[in-house]
């Protein structure tokens, strides 16, 4: 196994249209939501792989739309998982937000899209995903979550799904939902081995002629947030800012009063002490007014989240939540 040095996630584009040029029977991409670099590395021993970096913040609604338009969230507008649209605040996953008209790699050359959980989202940031591909339908929702519960079936069921599909396509994109069992258990065994089985059949459509390329959105961290922290956070928001916080996991933002912005600056600096570092939006490269102008970013796990019952979480700027794997399997002639 082959590792090189790291560059964005917006490099993806580029990538996937080199090796579409250069592919004997076409190109399959499996983008393999919560997977760290470290797992990858352990996993996928057949193919090449090198580290990428992902998106601040470090989360998938961003990571994504970046992965496949090859452009930053100061221009897709995506800046996390819930930020300001109009006067409140919206949800990327499932909202409607105005998010511009980018066309993606998938878009540009005619892909078959296996979108799984993305194929039920009715929001704008799942259409600019997919918009322009043949979309495979998806399992239904209760099936996609007993999968995600155990991700070797996962994986198994996301083989079988492309194996019917590459007879008619020559580019496919899957989507692998590892994300919401790394949530709840971290990386355990189970995910090892779903990678280890990802690796076998990669190998083998590699083998018959496909370039097949693998990558993940963002790592993720354990986590055990202070109750005490997510309390005097929620004060904040109460007292100091006209509309709730918003951000992503590891990484939040606040809306603070027009004359307050610099005191809640330096008091969310004293009330987080060493469990975040804060930050001004603009030094971060977060579009406004779309984040919040005060950026908290986790720097232990005590930091505060918006959901303190996951084990595992991401958004930040820690290794284990940007190193994002690049994998490319080819068949040796």
């Amino acid at each position: 196994m082959r590792y090189s040095h790291r560059m964005s996630l917006a490099e993806i584009p580029s990538r996937l249209e080199r090796a579409l040029g250069k592919a004997e029977s076409g190109v399959i991409v499996l983008a393999v939501d919560g997977l760290s670099s470290d797992v990858a590395k352990q996993s996928w021993l057949s193919a090449s792989v090198s580290t990428l970096s992902s998106t601040v913040p470090s989360t998938t609604a961003t990571a994504l739309l970046t992965s496949l338009t090859g452009v930053p969230a100061d221009v897709h507008r995506v800046p996390g998982t819930v930020y300001r649209n109009g006067s409140g605040l919206v949800h990327a996953v499932n909202g409607a937000p105005a998010i511009p008209d980018l066309p993606t790699v998938l878009e540009r050359h005619g892909a078959t899209a296996l979108a799984r959980e993305l194929d039920h989202l009715e929001g704008t940031w799942a259409r600019a995903l997919l918009r322009g591909t043949t979309r495979v339908p998806a399992p239904a929702p209760h099936k996609l979550a007993a999968q995600a519960e155990d991700p070797p079936l996962l994986v198994a069921n996301v083989v079988a799904d492309l194996d019917k599909a590459l007879k008619d396509a020559t580019f496919l994109w899957t989507y692998v939902n590892i994300s919401d069992h790394v949530h709840r258990n971290g990386y355990d065994e189970s995910v090892h081995e779903a990678m280890l089985r990802l690796d076998a059949h990669a190998t083998r459509w590699a083998t018959a002629g496909w370039t097949v390329i693998a990558h993940s959105d963002h790592g993720m961290i354990a986590v055990d947030p202070d109750p005490d922290l997510v309390e005097a956070w929620d004060a904040i928001v109460r007292e100091e800012c006209v509309i709730p916080s918003g951000g992503a996991g590891r990484m939040r933002w606040l809306y603070p009063k027009a004359d307050r912005m610099e005191a809640v600056f330096d008091r969310v600096a004293t009330t987080l002490g060493d469990s975040a570092t804060v930050h001004h939006a603009t030094d971060l490269g977060l579009p406004q007014p779309e984040a919040g102008p005060v950026v908290a970013v986790a720097a232990s796990p005590r930091f505060p989240l918006p959901d303190p019952s996951v084990k595992f979480e991401h958004g930040g700027l820690s290794r284990d939540e940007i190193d994002v794997p690049f994998a490319v399997w080819q068949a040796v002639r």
